[in-house]
């Protein structure tokens, strides 16, 4: 064969072979130009449970006003993909490009997000108050233990305005957790976009210093408010079955502090108050000084944190509403005082509505107030039992094991009281006890095992308040949980147990009131208040088990069990005992846009309720719709069916 044809042969398959891989990447590149287009949807693996990298620095010297004019936000680390819709279309690439930079050093994190607009003018940048939720904002939540069960999240509109709360891997949110860190914006009309600057300090963050790897849990999401589009870094599915659990990752963060961080924090107040005078009342003269002094204290301890508290502040606490309850149900206040918000979702165990700690409990109004006619008779009662001190000891270890152990006592108090010219005092509170204790395992975030115990003790020494309130109370819990098919189906069950002790009048006090009402003449052939006990005791259970998850089908069963006897109101909080109720439901969901609707969903709700003695008390059918056009134009419409209702709590 001639040498020339064999010389030919190999140039020409040569080229051919350079042409072929020029056409390869040339058909490559268009696809993913193609992908890369607005509009577009990328896959699934691209835009969930996305990684990103921390970079750690020296001293960052910097000025919160929310510009990224210093050097650190183009030369230290690297900006992230860019988001990706998660509403209205999922994993759609928007127009309205966003990235975000994470670094930090030995105080601080430090997050930027540039928000791409071409309309800066309509971006919308109202001022709000704290924890209000307007206009277009960035969110970013840190689940700085990665043990999928709760993240602390931080929001910034364009306006400046600031959100903090807790929330749960079933997405419950605790606005009033209050976290102290910075956080500013502007917007860049020349630049095209608007800048989020966040300075987060690691003193308000509860992680894992001891045999990390380095990995934390984080979400970060944009709304442009005025197309209604949420954009996302690692974007959730809407249908999803674990909201913490579907955090991208965060890498880098090996190097975080460590240090104690002891914070002492004292207090000293005064305060003046004035208020209607009573007309000869030696406590109501119209004005009234009042003087405090206390300290609060926080130190980090290996993997977990203990707060501490002695007489603490809750001057500078928002108040709560007010309330007309013409119900026999208790009003349920939420919790707002800082040394029990941290770390609350760790005593977090609920059955339904009710919860077994409800922290209100310690620190609350006396149980017990003097009659008084206010003509010969006048009293002055404190509106608050003084908490002498609490101690807190929170956190997880390595093994992804979460602890919580809480004690709290309460002194005993009283109320001066004057008759017929002489002075008294009459013990309105007993020195009390409260603990709580939890305890939970995660495995992977798809399994979780958890237990809890509380008890109150009361040091009951005067009659008045034997007769009115018990002097032991104790509870008891199991929870577990288990998602499996890539968290499409699960199973979750919880049991509780109560057990009271006290004086005979003490204990028919709590079978009359409005939680059990032992004496409902409906009642009478299973129940029937005993005078002569000295104890109640009980259980509650709960079994839910559903489809959820990434499925536009989902569909769910719960029941729950109270027996009569259960009570767990001395440190937590229960609507009612005596209850069998099970909830059905079932719901199609159309997430994307599809016709003429942006999204749509059509849902069935059955819910049945029982006494312990088989007595029906309602059974309900709810059908409903929700709807939303294309031009976000949107209604729901919902009808309700209830037959055999009966209130057994209206006597």
């Amino acid at each position: 064969m001639p040498e020339k044809w064999i010389n030919d042969k190999t140039k020409n398959m040569k080229n051919r072979l350079l042409f072929s891989m020029m056409l390869l990447t040339a058909i490559a590149f268009a696809e993913t130009s193609l992908a890369q287009q607005v509009g577009e949807r990328l896959p699934m693996e691209q835009v969930y449970k996305r990684k990103y990298t921390a970079t750690k620095i020296e001293n960052f010297e910097h000025h919160v006003d929310g510009r990224d004019d210093e050097a650190e936000w183009d030369s230290v680390g690297e900006w992230s993909e860019a988001f990706v819709q998660s509403q209205p279309v999922e994993r759609a690439v928007s127009k309205y490009e966003t990235r975000m930079k994470i670094f930090y050093d030995d105080k601080n994190i430090y997050v930027g997000v540039r928000c791409y607009d071409d309309e800066t003018n309509k971006i919308h940048h109202q001022i709000g108050n704290r924890d209000d939720w307007t206009g277009d904002y960035v969110t970013v939540s840190f689940d700085s233990y990665h043990d999928y069960r709760s993240a602390s999240q931080f929001m910034l509109n364009a306006g400046g305005t600031r959100t903090d709360m807790n929330i749960t891997d079933l997405q419950e949110m605790n606005f009033s957790w209050n976290a102290v860190w910075s956080g500013k914006s502007h917007i860049y009309h020349d630049k095209g976009y608007w800048f989020a600057e966040y300075v987060i300090p690691f003193t308000q963050l509860r992680y894992r210093t001891v045999a990390t790897d380095g990995v934390w849990g984080l979400h970060v999401q944009r709304m442009v408010s005025r197309h209604d589009e949420m954009v996302e870094w690692s974007m959730i599915p809407q249908n999803n079955n674990g909201f913490v659990y579907s955090f991208g990752e965060l890498h880098g963060m090996q190097d975080v502090p460590r240090t104690r961080n002891v914070e002492f924090t004292p207090y000293v107040s005064g305060q003046h108050a004035r208020e209607p005078r009573i007309e000869g009342s030696p406590y109501q003269t119209g004005s009234e000084w009042r003087a405090n002094v206390g300290l609060d204290a926080k130190m980090r301890v290996g993997d977990y944190t203990m707060n501490m508290t002695f007489n603490p502040d809750f001057g500078q606490v928002e108040q709560d509403p007010s309330v007309m309850n013409l119900t026999t149900t208790e009003t349920f206040y939420e919790e707002k005082r800082p040394f029990f918000l941290e770390g609350s979702d760790v005593f977090s165990l609920a059955l339904g509505t009710d919860n077994i700690f409800y922290s209100r409990r310690i620190g609350a109004m006396p149980s017990f107030s003097p009659s008084v006619d206010n003509t010969t008779s006048f009293v002055q009662t404190p509106k608050n039992v003084p908490i002498i001190g609490a101690l807190k000891f929170i956190g997880t270890n390595k093994h992804n094991v979460s602890i919580g152990v809480m004690e709290s006592v309460t002194a005993r108090s009283s109320a001066h009281m004057t008759m017929g010219g002489q002075e008294s005092r009459i013990v309105t509170e007993p020195l009390t006890n409260y603990t709580v204790a939890r305890v939970q395992k995660s495995w992977d975030g798809n399994t979780l095992l958890g237990g809890m115990l509380t008890s109150v003790n009361r040091a009951l020494s005067e009659d008045h308040l034997e007769q009115s309130m018990v002097a032991n109370a104790f509870t008891g819990a199991v929870d577990f949980s288990h998602y499996f098919k890539d968290r499409l189906y699960y199973i979750s069950a919880k049991a509780m147990f109560s057990s009271l002790n006290g004086s005979e009048a003490a204990i028919e006090r709590k079978q009359r009131n409005s939680v059990h009402y032992y004496q409902r003449e409906s009642a009478a052939d299973f129940l029937g208040v005993d005078p002569s006990r000295t104890s109640l005791s009980g259980a509650a259970g709960m079994l839910e088990v559903g489809r959820k998850g990434f499925s536009k089908l989902q569909v769910w069963d719960q029941a729950i069990v109270y027996t009569s006897g259960f009570d767990m109101n001395d440190v937590g909080y229960q609507a009612r005992a005596d209850l069998i109720q099970n909830t059905f439901d079932i719901s199609y969901n159309q997430n994307s846009p599809w016709a003429i609707w942006r999204n749509t969903a059509v849902k069935f709700t059955m819910l049945n309720q029982w006494d312990t003695g088989g007595n029906t008390q309602l059974h309900s059918f709810r059908l409903r719709w929700d709807a939303t056009l294309k031009n976000r134009w949107g209604w729901w419409i919902t009808q309700t069916f209830r037959t055999n209702r009966r209130e057994d709590r209206l006597l």
